[in-house]
């Protein structure tokens, strides 16, 4: 039972609680002054870090370990216990901080009958998915990635649309926690058609930021492949550390103790 936090550098990893094992991805580029796990040990894509993001973690949890139940965080975004960000939002300003979801408390909701546990569903902007990414990146690329899955796997096409076209919230992040059989199942489905996408559109004329397209795209087609299966999905409000912190800055700051 790990959840692994993808990183590419060093983090104050010694705060995580028990269960959270720091993975370095693109470790073939980045320094591990703390000899964290790294991406590009048994087989692996750490070489394609650039443009698959933290699925180069993924690809090496799919490939190279053994645990039960597994999941994805990364350094500074965090599952909290909560549903609601209301409810995340009130616990830190009692508490003075936020703190990741225990492991053994993911592992008592799938023990429960919870296949997957992803991020809440978030809004990415105006518009539908669809016009989203075409407002924030290469809509030719989404359309591709469409006629790849109608190809490879037809079957998944009506829940693309009814995901991607129709609706205008997803769980973003690449993040989840599962049983290791299905990590496994989406792994397969998701990289067969990452990497058919590959071969077919150039990113080397696109800059550093859009040429992270495959993790984009795999942010969003966790979504597909959650609607298509149907499995029972928990949802947990996502944090980012750094604006938790900020939210504790600023209680210290209203008691005079800053």
């Amino acid at each position: 039972m790990t959840f692994y936090v993808i990183t590419h550098k060093h983090f104050d990893y010694q705060r995580l609680p028990s269960g959270y094992t720091p993975l370095l991805v693109g470790a073939n580029e980045n320094k591990n002054p703390d000899n964290f796990i790294t991406d590009n040990t048994g087989k692996n894509i750490s070489n394609k870090n650039y443009s698959f993001c933290e699925l180069t973690g993924l690809y090496w949890m799919w490939k190279n370990t053994s645990d039960k139940k597994i999941g994805l965080a990364h350094y500074r975004r965090y599952f909290s216990k909560y549903g609601s960000f209301n409810y995340l939002y009130l616990s830190t300003i009692v508490k003075g901080h936020a703190n990741p979801v225990s492991v053994a408390k993911l592992d008592s909701w799938l023990d429960d009958e919870i296949d997957w546990v992803v991020a809440s569903p978030q809004i990415g902007g105006d518009g539908t998915l669809w016009e989203q990414f075409k407002h924030f990146h290469n809509i030719k690329d989404l359309e591709l990635t469409r006629s790849v899955i109608k190809e490879i796997s037809p079957e998944y096409v009506e829940s693309f649309d009814r995901v991607i076209k129709h609706n205008n919230m997803a769980s973003f992040y690449n993040m989840f926690y599962t049983r290791k059989e299905e990590m496994d199942a989406y792994s397969d489905w998701l990289f067969k058609v990452l990497f058919t996408v590959e071969k077919q559109v150039d990113i080397s004329t696109y800059d550093k930021y859009q040429q992270r397209l495959f993790g984009f795209l795999g942010e969003r087609l966790l979504n597909v492949w959650l609607d298509h299966r149907q499995p029972k999905v928990k949802h947990l409000v996502e944090y980012n550390s750094d604006s938790m912190a900020r939210i504790d800055a600023a209680r210290l700051l209203k008691h005079n103790l800053l």
